[in-house]
């Protein structure tokens, strides 16, 4: 009994019992506790943190393996259980991975997998790499299973294969077999994650010969295997499954395993250990480098190769050993040695990596000039040492090198330069070429392309072929227009292109289909296309292949000058000889005539098609525009001027005429017609250069007027263009030249320029007039005040402002068109190449021992910059110099050498970054200074530098962990505050990430540093690390930290952690919304100006007491404007945080609550007393709140669901003072709400309503009657469907007060807005309501009779059947209520509202904003951002009394009110009319296929007559009066009648008994619809809300139409073009984008759903029309013609599925008259022929579907042969090769055939077997077939032999050409054709031969002796 004792224990106690039944039972207990927690935080876990680690080492064995088990289980579900690893696994490895029972060392395995799954995995590693050191071989063997298994289930990114490889020696030479096997299992999976890299480890390893062959054979068995990973730790998990769901979304399943299977590659120099090679250098290294003997160099140098082939170097001071080899490349005259030095520098570089970056720019130049060289060995070593040195760097780091180099007098420097780029590129990422870079590469290349020498020219081409693989097509385009006009050049850089093979692992998003069908199929990508002519002898324009900008730029520049001849040509063509001779009249008025007949001749021309240049060069003849009669003069400019602003410009025909243009700039009369010519033609063209060639003009000639008006011109058109394309260099010469005129004028006018230049050019622009006169100067300055501060105003003209005035949905078409870059005023600066006075005795006196020598060099170098002002990059070996003088022993020097580059880095501007890697090491030692001034000077040259520079290049190579790792105090006090500023300015992924993770352990270890500044200063650099690295990451590594530190540096992280910034939302194309920004900060506004400065931006800390007191007293607003509401809301929705949902609200809502304030910028003391203890300071936050909400009402609107929540926790609390208080606050906060005419979202209505009708039964009448004011109000601002779903919620409640009181607030709702307002029907809803007429409390049975009696005076005796089943006794007190209360007609009052008075902007109409509604049954096809809003009802904000019934002499009458329902309508019968069917008894004769007739009319299928399948129905029909009244109502054009037929509408679309009978009405409600939107398209949505309820209702109503099956097919041809260019003009006219995108989503999914649900041949057909048409109007929009296109893109989709459900003759008709209007002919005019692509597809589409039938498609064409149709399709049938290979259409497609048509192909089949019948059987099934296409008689052919099969084929194909033949054979000649022995048309020779060969054979056979069977004889060729 004593032993049972212990089942009364608590588990925590038995898991520890000294009895193992005991602990045994304690272990099953937590096992089951463990995996029944639902919250992985639970305390219960907790308790047994301690206790664990004895469940894996119990002494029992039982014990043990149960104990393994709830190890597990805890593992598993407790989120801190990586906190027992260490213990855990040392006793898993002492004791459980070599125990005897399999399941124990089973569960070890699993324990130790979990741990590593849980994100343990380097702890876990470390134990099991320390097991494998035990003397006990089993143990030693289970742990290097043990991580060959954890190897193969995670990969090689998580357990590193470091430590393995290390113990691989010592295992393999282990004396246990099984230790020796297991490691060869571990050696084997390596191989499988490393591949062959690992044999190099092996070497090392010093395997046996005999261990290394059986390795060998075994990587020879996996040699193409590739490992992928099994299992996912925690946080690799979610990506993978939305990695998976995203790949099977976008490709398929088939792209999955090419995903899966992508290898994990490891990089060997990751695990390579480093070597120190500097120490092993001869003593007399570099004394030996410059002896005289060539061989003692050359041994040298190989003593060096040898120490650089180790694959990883450790870091150090190489400079020293760099500038030897450089200068024995350079200078050494021995080509071994040369050679020699640069596979050192190779090796070094290999085994340095990113570190030597700081050496290569010094080596660059160096090598590439070597390439002069001419022995290939040196060559050949170069490329290798230069290669090896790219990889260290970057091209915009070396591209002043390469520059330099291409334009080297040296062929071969420029040929090898080129060979290097185009090496370059195979390992540079896309994403780091950009423009600039761009441009200047391809420049040179570009101009080395022409260059005389071959091998110059090949090379050129090859770099740029492969530069143009690197970047695409498209980016490149632009830059060579040039080069476009010469083929030869083209095609031989397209080879490289074709040839090139990026080897750089390129990372790009991936892309999803296409959802629009593609215009044109390419078999190859981005083919060049050959040169485009312009039509109407215009010149030739060379279209670049890349983007639209490039074929604009290509327009501008290659234009080809016609001369007089081809001028005279063309313009004969267009003007009549009278006309253009007239135009050198001496008379002006004929003169003048002759120029207006020219302007109306081209206004009547199409735009496009003028020959502008030659009209320009017409125009320009003697006179031209030096015309002396003002009239004539301004009719040419407007010619121009109107050439310019409709036509195709090009800048040839800008120079023909430009100078004379500019000339008139002064004219008294016509100088502004000058402005708007020259402004147009400059946005035809480009402002760059229009403006370049007005200004060289001005100033070539004397006449100041012009250059002042000029200047004048340029200043106003900057503003308007942007200065994007303007050459600014030659701009600010040309104002260098005006301020020099003697004119007052012209000067003022070129300050004003200057002024407008400022605007985009900033205070760079001094810099180049600072040699002018004061006085001048002065006057510069003035202008340049005046536009301090100002932004440059956004282009108005010019493809900047096309570009970024497209709409949303042409915003693909124009990507990357104009981008409006900053000006970079350093590109305009003259700059000095200094490199040849920085000399070797320069260097050698830097480095010189005597400290003066060192300063007088350094002064020298310093009054060499500032003698030069602006340098150029190459500085020669400077920098190196420079570097050492840094760190110089005498604090001066290193002052001033602080100063020198300080002094570099503005004079050489950018290009400094490539220094900072050689300098910034030394200027954070002089940071760690003890001498304040040296630190100062060391601070101000890193600024100097990151403003120049930028920051990324500071957080490079460890430099900054290397100096917080070994640095002073100092240093490391002054470092953190420098990134303590500075990192939170730097935009997020700008800097690598990698760097600043190195920095954390420092930063946690400086938080506990004895110097309380470093403490100080490294507090405050937590937020900048935590902005670039994120929270998770420094927490994470916290848990290698002891207890002790792990809390002080948790609770550090903790209070950075509500300072971060917030992120902002993904983009959307939404209409923004006023007062609110997207950003990571708030923007300053009236309601939170006075906000505090540490919200904003972090700031120094200041001392403990000091931030109390700031918290104390904060004064900053309450609320302030953001978007982190949206936020909040995509979060809970994708469960990123918790749901705000809770019976009782626990510690964790509170929390996120608290979390989501803060990140929201609350004030602080507001969010203190929020969440106090105390009501009392409940109270007090109320009142602030109340105080605040008149002046801050917007901010408080950005944070409505905040202060909802809250209050939602306060109405579990128990204090009557704070519930009431609340309810008045709300009571105000939602009369602003409605004054606001706010729409609340969904998520704030679910997080307070449900809460909100809990208070609703509250014992309190006062709380109740608040609750009920509020529901009243919230009305008003959220959907009263949606509110009535949570009142329903409430009346399922178990408090009889809160039931009584949701029935009667349900019972005023349905009075106030009628039934509708009940979800999700009526029906469902009055069930509810009538089940609590059988309450126990009156209360409730009351106001559930009362809620249904509301019902019933709206429906009347409806309401019994909604309802339901309900006891005799309820519906006794139902009927008997419903009799004593008065009938009488209710009309809601919404509704009331809507249709007496036209709903018009006001304050009792809420404007849907952002409104987020559950989808109804009705919306259940549509996604959720797809879907319509659900209709809701206009809420009446102020109830209104009840309207009084009309007395006196309006009163309505209404026993004649009842009269006249009682009237029925009569209807006629209508008369059967006979029909005499006796010829259906008929037998159907079929005739023979030797009858004549048949040979000359070929059989074709008989088609079923179809009745007036697409007209409207004409003929009697019953109306119902009823359908009509609605339909009429929605054609009105009164907005409420419509909007009441919408909802009545939508109301009959629910009523299953009636729309069967409105197939008959469908050609009516659709015109209906059609004439709603023609008068919706007067009206604009953004001034008028009630219209976008209309097209809201509207998109509903035709949204449940076209759900219902059989609804939609009787609409008409031209109903459904005129329904469907109405929808298109919606999308064109972006009206509805005002009112937001889910509107025009709606508008998308009708397109679609009409194109699905209508009859298939009405939509072709109408399509077809509609596009013809929108052709046919020049007015119609281009977008237009694109969006019907895209609506026929779909139909060829679902034509395949379609098949013999459409009309295709009546399709070709269509398609024939698209033809004759536009024949293809006309579209060779067009610069598009999309849309006749199309229509081909569409015939594609037919030939493909109805095969060698598609002839027999064109009866409905009057003329076929003369149509395109038949030509095209004999063409298509040709091409696809139908007429032979496809003898029976859609084969694949054909069905089961009926019993009737079995026996017919069976008699038929007997017939063919019958030697008589045989011709009349294949006759008979070739008629069968032609008639029954879908019949399959494969089954019949099946059962017969092949010789059968192929017989009856071969008969088949005979009978058809022989129909053919007769067909186009006249009957005369066949009626003729008899004989004795009768002829067959189908034997052609071709047949005869093949008899002939088969009679051979036969014959051959015979005389070889063989069996012949007979019968394979050939027949017989007549009968």
């Amino acid at each position: 009994m004593e032993d049972e004792e212990y089942k009364k224990l608590p588990p925590e106690e038995k898991v520890v019992h000294k009895l193992w039944k005991a602990r045994v039972c304690g272990y099953e207990e937590v096992t089951k506790i463990f995996r029944q927690i639902d919250d992985e935080k639970s305390p219960e876990f907790s308790k047994y943190l301690g206790l664990v680690k004895k469940f894996v080492t119990d002494s029992n064995a039982m014990g043990q393996e149960k104990g393994l088990e709830a190890t597990l289980a805890y593992i598993e579900n407790y989120a801190h259980a990586g906190k027992t690893v260490s213990e855990v696994m040392t006793g898993i490895v002492m004791k459980c991975v070599a125990a005897p029972k399999t399941k124990t060392r089973e569960l070890a395995l699993q324990v130790t997998l979990m741990y590593i799954e849980i994100e343990k995995y380097e702890a876990v590693q470390e134990e099991l790499i320390k097991g494998t050191e035990q003397k006990n071989p089993k143990i030693v063997a289970a742990c290097i299973q043990a991580l060959t298994t954890a190897l193969h289930e995670f990969g090689i990114k998580i357990i590193s294969p470091k430590s393995m490889i290390k113990r691989i020696g010592i295992l393999f030479s282990d004396r246990d077999k099984g230790v020796r096997d297991e490691a060869r299992l571990m050696v084997i999976e390596l191989y499988k994650w490393m591949g062959p890299s690992l044999k190099n480890h092996l070497q090392s390893a010093n395997l046996q010969a005999v261990q290394m062959t059986e390795l060998e054979a075994e990587f020879a068995k996996i040699k193409n295997k590739k490992a992928v990973p099994l299992r996912y730790i925690r946080s690799q998990q979610p990506k993978q499954a939305k990695l998976v769901s995203e790949t099977e979304d976008i490709n398929g399943d088939d792209n999955e395993d090419e995903i899966e299977n992508t290898p994990q590659e490891i990089d060997p120099y990751d695990l390579a250990d480093p070597v120190d090679i500097l120490s092993k250098l001869p003593k007399d290294f570099y004394e030996k480098l410059e002896a005289k003997k060539w061989q003692e160099r050359k041994e040298t140098l190989e003593a060096l190769e040898t120490l650089t082939k180790n694959p990883k170097l450790e870091n150090g001071d190489y400079g020293d050993v760099v500038r030897a080899l450089k200068k024995v490349v350079q200078k050494d005259s021995n080509v071994i040695c040369v050679a020699l030095a640069g596979r050192c520098i190779a090796g070094l570089a290999s085994g340095l990596k990113k570190r030597f970056q700081t050496y290569s720019g010094v080596l660059i130049l160096t090598l590439l000039e070597k390439f002069k060289e001419k022995k290939q060995n040196v060559v050949m070593a170069i490329r290798e040492g230069i290669d090896a040195t790219y990889l260290t760097t970057n091209l915009e780091a070396i591209l002043e090198d390469v520059l330099e180099s291409l334009n080297n007098k040296n062929p071969s420097v420029k040929s090898e330069t080129s060979l290097f780029l185009a090496r370059s590129f195979t390992k540079t990422q896309p994403s780091s070429v950009n423009k600039k870079l761009l441009k200047a590469v391809t420049g040179a290349l570009t101009k080395n392309i022409n260059e005389s020498d071959p091998a110059v020219r090949e090379t050129s081409a090859e770099a740029l072929g492969t530069l143009m693989k690197l970047v695409g097509e498209k980016a490149i385009g632009p830059f060579l227009v040039e080069l476009e006009r010469d083929a030869l050049k083209m095609a031989k850089i397209q080879e490289f292109y074709e040839k090139a093979e990026i080897t750089v692992k390129v990372s790009s998003p991936k892309k999803s289909r296409p959802q629009t069908a593609p215009s044109k199929v390419t078999t190859k990508e981005d083919v060049p296309t050959k040169p485009v002519k312009k039509p109407s002898g215009s010149a030739t324009v060379v279209r670049s292949k890349g983007s639209k900008s490039a074929t604009k730029t290509s327009m501008k520049t290659v234009e080809k000058e016609l001369d007089d001849g081809e001028v005279d040509s063309i313009v004969e063509a267009l003007l009549s000889h009278s006309t253009i001779s007239e135009l050198t009249s001496p008379t002006w008025k004929t003169r003048l005539t002759s120029s207006e007949e020219i302007l109306s001749t081209v206004q009547g021309m199409e735009a496009k098609s003028v020959p502008t240049q030659a009209v320009v060069k017409i125009l320009m003849r003697k006179p031209g525009l030096k015309d002396t009669n003002f009239q004539v003069l301004k009719v040419k400019l407007d010619i121009i001027k109107y050439l310019a602003e409709n036509s195709v410009v090009s800048t040839t025909t800008v120079d023909c005429c430009i100078n004379d243009i500019s000339e008139k700039f002064g004219d008294a009369k016509n100088g502004n017609i000058v402005i708007e010519t020259v402004t147009a033609m400059a946005e035809a063209t480009s402002l760059g250069h229009v403006s370049l060639a007005v200004l060289d003009f001005a100033f070539g000639q004397k006449s100041p007027k012009v250059q002042q008006e000029v200047l004048a011109w340029l200043s106003v058109a900057l503003k308007e263009f942007g200065i994007a394309g303007v050459n600014v260099k030659a701009l600010i010469d040309y104002c260098k030249k005006a301020l020099a005129s003697t004119n007052p004028g012209v000067r003022q006018a070129s300050v004003t320029l200057l002024g407008t230049m400022y605007l985009y050019m900033g205070s760079a622009l001094h810099v180049f007039f600072e040699n002018e006169k004061p006085a001048l100067r002065d006057q510069i300055n003035a202008e340049f005040d005046k536009y301090e501060g100002e932004t440059p105003p956004t282009p108005v003209r010019g493809a900047v402002a096309r570009s970024s005035s497209s709409n949303s949905l042409d915003a693909v078409e124009d990507e990357g068109t104009a981008e409006q870059e900053p000006v970079n005023v350093q590109d305009l600066l003259p700059r000095v190449d200094i490199s040849s006075q920085i000399t070797d005795a320069v260097i050698n006196e830097l480095a010189d021992k005597n400290w003066k020598v060192r300063i007088e060099a350094l002064t020298k170098v310093s009054n060499i910059l500032q003698e030069a002002k602006f340098i150029k990059p190459n500085i020669s070996d400077l920098p190196q110099a420079l570097a050492t003088r840094l760190t110089d022993s005498n604090v001066k020097i290193a002052q001033t050498a602080l100063n020198i580059c300080q002094s570099i880095a503005k004079a050489m501007g950018p290009p400094s970054k490539q220094h900072i890697r050689t300098w910034f090491p030394g200027f954070l030692q002089n940071l760690g200074d003890s001498k304040a001034w040296m630190r100062t000077t060391a601070l101000e040259t890193i600024a100097t530098f990151s403003e120049q520079c930028g920051y990324k290049e500071f957080f490079d190579g460890e430099m900054i962990g290397d100096a917080l790792k070994s640095g002073s105090p100092t240093l490391r006090s002054e470092l953190w505050n420098w990134l303590s500023e500075v990192l939170p300015k730097i935009p997020v992924k700008s800097v690598p990430k990698e760097e600043l993770l190195i920095c954390i352990p420092y930063l946690f270890s400086n938080l506990e540093d004895r110097n309380a500044d470093v403490r100080k200063n490294a507090g405050e650099a937590i937020l900048g690390l935590m902005i670039h690295t994120g929270y998770d990451s420094m927490a994470k590594q916290t848990e290698k930290l002891k207890p002790g530190s792990k809390t002080v540096v948790i609770a550090a992280l903790e209070k950075a952690r509500p300072n971060l910034p917030v992120k902002p939302l993904p983009k959307k194309v939404a209409p923004l919304e006023e007062k609110t920004v997207k950003g990571t900060r708030p923007v300053s506004t009236k309601q939170n100006a006075a906000k505090s400065k540490a919200s904003i931006a972090p700031t120094k800390p200041q001392s403990t007491s000091n931030r109390k007191k700031e918290e104390d007293l904060d004064t900053s607003p309450l609320f302030v404007v953001n978007n982190l509401k949206h936020q909040r809301t995509i979060d809970e929705s994708k469960l990123k945080v918790l749901k705000w949902n809770f019976t009782q609200p626990r510690e964790e809502f509170v929390d996120l609550l608290r979390d989501q304030m803060a990140a929201a910028n609350v004030n602080k003391t507001l969010a203190a007393n929020m969440f106090h203890t105390d009501f009392r300071f409940h109270i007090k936050a109320i009142e602030s709140l109340m105080e605040d909400l008149p002046e801050h009402s917007e901010a408080l609107i950005s944070n409505l669901d905040l202060i909802l929540k809250w209050l939602t926790l306060r109405f579990f609390d128990t204090n009557p003072s704070v519930l009431l208080k609340g309810l008045e606050y709300l009571h105000l906060v939602f009369n602003m709400l409605i004054e606001k005419q706010y729409r609340m979202l969904e998520n704030e209505g679910s997080c307070f309503i449900p809460y909100l009708v809990l208070k609703i039964g509250d014992p309190k009448d006062s709380v109740r009657n608040g609750v009920r004011a509020l529901l009243k109000q919230i009305s008003g601002v959220f959907p009263v469907s949606r509110l009535s779903v949570y009142v329903m919620e409430g009346v399922k409640s178990k408090n009889a007060r809160q039931r009584a009181e949701c029935l009667e607030v349900m019972g005023s709702m349905i009075e106030d807005y009628s039934i509708t307002v009940c979800q999700p029907t009526p029906a469902a809803c009055l069930k509810e309501v009538a089940k609590q007429i059988s309450d126990r409390d009156n209360a409730v049975r009351n106001a559930a009779l009362n809620c249904v009696v509301q019902a019933y005076n709206l429906v009347g005796d409806k309401v019994y059947k909604m309802v339901g089943n309900i006891s005799d006794k309820d519906m006794s007190l139902l009927e008997e209520r419903i009799k004593r209360a008065s009938r009488r007609s209710v009309i809601p009052k919404a509704a009331l509202s809507a249709t007496v008075t036209e709903i018009q902007p006001s304050k009792n109409i809420i404007p849907v904003i952002d409104t987020v509604i559950d989808k109804t049954e009705d919306d259940q096809d549509l996604d959720e951002d797809e879907g319509l809003p659900v209709i809701t009802l206009p809420p009446t904000v102020a109830q209104e009394p009840a309207k009084k019934e009309v007395q006196g002499p309006f009163k309505l009458e209404s026993e004649f009110m009842n009269d006249l329902d009682k009237i029925t309508p009569h209807f006629e019968k209508l008369p059967i009319m006979n029909i005499d069917t006796e010829f259906l008894k008929e037998e159907v004769k079929m005739p023979s296929f030797y009858d004549n007739k048949a040979k000359i009319m070929p059989l074709s299928p008989p088609k079923p007559v179809i009745a007036n399948k697409y007209g409207v129905h004409h003929g009697l029909k019953t109306t119902d009066p009823e359908i009509m009244k609605i339909i009429s109502l929605i054609g009105t054009k009164n907005l409420a009648i419509s909007l009441q037929g919408l909802t009545q509408f939508c109301e009959l679309m629910n009523n299953p008994n009636r729309i069967q009978s409105f197939t008959l009405y469908e050609e009516e409600f659709v015109n209906a619809i059609i004439s709603l939107l023609k008068y919706l398209s007067l009206l604009d949505p953004a001034s008028e809300p009630s219209v976008a309820r209309i097209y809201r209702d509207l998109f509903r109503s035709m949204d449940s139409f076209y759900q219902k099956p059989h609804l939609g097919k009787q609409v008409s041809v031209g109903a459904l073009k005129e329904l469907t260019k109405q929808l298109v003009l919606l999308l064109v006219d972006g009206k509805l984008e005002k009112c937001g995108d889910i509107y025009v989503k709606a508008v998308n999914v009708t397109c679609v759903k009409v194109i699905e649900q209508s009859d298939h041949t009405a939509v072709l057909c109408a399509l077809v029309k509609l596009i013809t048409e929108c052709i046919s109007d020049e007015n119609s929009p281009e977008r237009q013609v694109d969006l019907v296109m895209k609506c026929l893109w779909k139909v060829i989709k679902l034509m395949p599925n379609w098949g013999e459900h459409v009309d295709y003759e009546s399709v070709l008709l269509e398609v024939h008259q698209f033809l004759v209007k536009f024949p293809s002919k006309w579209w060779t005019q067009r610069p598009v022929d999309t849309p006749l692509r199309t229509i081909k597809t569409i015939l594609h589409s037919i030939v493909k579907i109805k095969g060698a039938n598609s002839m027999q498609l064109l009866s409905k064409i009057s003329n076929p042969v003369e149509s395109e149709i038949e030509s095209y399709i004999l063409r298509l049938l040709k091409s696809l090769k139908i007429a032979q290979a496809q003898d029976v259409p859609l084969q694949s497609q054909r069905k089961g055939i009926s019993r009737a048509n079995h026996n017919m192909l069976t008699d038929i089949f007997q017939k063919i077997g019958s030697k008589e019948d045989t011709k009349e059987g294949l006759n008979l099934l070739y008629d069968f077939m032609q008639q029954n296409p879908e019949a399959d008689i494969e089954p019949f052919l099946s059962k017969s032999s092949k010789f059968f099969q192929d017989y009856i084929k071969s008969g088949l194909k005979d009978i058809e050409t022989s129909r053919k033949i007769a067909k186009f054979c006249p009957s005369d000649i066949l009626l003729h054709v008899k004989s004795d022995e009768e002829v067959d048309l189908t034997k052609t020779p071709e047949y005869f031969m093949e008899r002939l060969n088969r009679w051979r054979q036969i014959w051959a056979d015979l005389m070889a002796g063989k069996q012949v069977d007979h019968s394979t004889w050939p027949l017989p060729p007549t009968e």
